[in-house]
């Protein structure tokens, strides 16, 4: 029972730890949206999410957008996806990115690696504020 209520108390407190923040890209794209969601203290496991969003964007062109993007590996089919992708720092791989202003930079400036997009099933944050239109 100790341990379940240890288990219990370092969830709780590892979620409360890594908040999300958001920020929007400068015109002309400020139909741009980014998200960043910094790595849990707590878990050795955990790593720093951004993400940039083109809300703007019709099911049908996600594909094509990522690839303009330079995504590696767009989806056939915008199923189970979001107008979204997972931005990387070419110039810090073992580190990552560890604040909202160098997400926002990378992504925005077109200066990040762009990655695969994101599933609607994922599991570590939450879209839903920025995909609004």
């Amino acid at each position: 029972m100790k341990s379940l209520v240890l288990t219990v108390f370092v969830l709780l407190f590892s979620t409360a730890c890594n908040k999300q923040q958001y920020g929007q890209c400068a015109a002309p794209n400020d139909h741009l949206r980014v998200m960043y969601k910094s790595a849990s203290s707590l878990n050795p496991f955990s790593h720093a999410f951004c993400i940039l969003c083109n809300p703007t964007l019709e099911p049908n062109d996600y594909s094509t957008w990522a690839r303009e993007m330079g995504a590696t590996s767009p989806p056939n089919s915008p199923d189970g996806f979001h107008p979204c992708l997972y931005v990387y720092d070419p110039t810090r791989s073992e580190e990552g990115i560890d604040t909202l202003n160098m997400c926002v930079r990378l992504a925005c400036d077109g200066e990040g690696d762009f990655s695969d997009m994101v599933s609607e099933s994922n599991g570590n944050f939450d879209l839903s504020s920025i995909l609004e239109r």
